[in-house]
């Protein structure tokens, strides 16, 4: 006699973005996106709950395109035990939570490559604001000590400009004192309104404000190894922790 071929009832449905088809014994997701710490595991396997039902994961690999991960899961053996406390559910609520989570790590990944050309100014930024950056994979400390060193530069090229401009005055025998601040504007003064600033004033609290910066913050980076403050911010009284 000829054996007939067992007939499998099978339903294809979509969730979000995947496909998921569900057979009597087996249900094949086919993910757009992977699943977080979705493992298989023959040790200590991780329970799934899709629908109302049981299973675990048995076999993990690429899907065809359009999707990228392909989940096989069977239901969950009554002989099969496990320590793990953990468990995955797999709904469309859990399908649009990864989906999110993607488009969050997508646009912070964005974020983080359009900030790191300003890197050696982002410890400029006062803590709380460097705090923020973490979220985008900056560390406060280093970019303190990364702004530490460009204030050090700026002091430099701060005195660069003066031996330039005294020279360049010797010469033309018009005096000419001040720093980076008098290299880019042609006037001795700023004139706002009927207020006349001298630009040499400017270029000496600059220099001073760079200098003091670089003294009092590198103090601090060595002390203590989580420490991170911006441009000035020693200047803020510091709040007395409440006992």
């Amino acid at each position: 006699m000829e054996q007939q071929p067992e007939t499998q009832q099978k339903t294809v449905s979509r969730i979000g973005p995947d496909q998921v088809t569900v057979r009597d014994q087996e249900v094949v997701i086919e993910a757009k996106h992977e699943m977080a710490d979705w493992e298989v595991r023959d040790l200590n396997p991780v329970p799934i709950y899709f629908g109302e039902k049981k299973y675990h994961l048995v076999e993990k690999r690429r899907a065809s395109p359009p999707f990228a991960v392909r989940y096989l899961l069977q239901p969950w053996p009554e002989d099969l035990s496990t320590n793990t406390k953990l468990f995955h559910a797999y709904d469309a609520e859990t399908v649009t939570e990864r989906d999110e989570r993607r488009r969050g790590a997508n646009f912070d990944e964005a974020m983080r490559k359009c900030l790191l050309p300003f890197y050696p100014f982002l410890g400029l930024l006062w803590s709380g604001t460097q705090q923020r950056l973490t979220r985008f994979g900056f560390v406060p400390h280093l970019i303190s000590g990364a702004s530490i060193f460009t204030v050090f530069c700026l002091c430099f090229a701060q005195g660069v400009f003066a031996v330039v401009l005294i020279n360049a005055s010797i010469r033309s025998g018009k005096v000419l004192v001040g720093g980076m601040i008098r290299a880019m504007l042609p006037d001795d003064h700023i004139h706002l309104g009927p207020v006349s600033i001298p630009v040499m004033l400017l270029d000496t609290l600059l220099l001073l404000s760079l200098v003091g910066d670089v003294l009092m913050r590198y103090s601090h980076y060595l002390r203590d190894d989580q420490w991170a403050g911006g441009f000035l911010e020693w200047l803020r009284p510091r709040r007395r922790s409440q006992k």
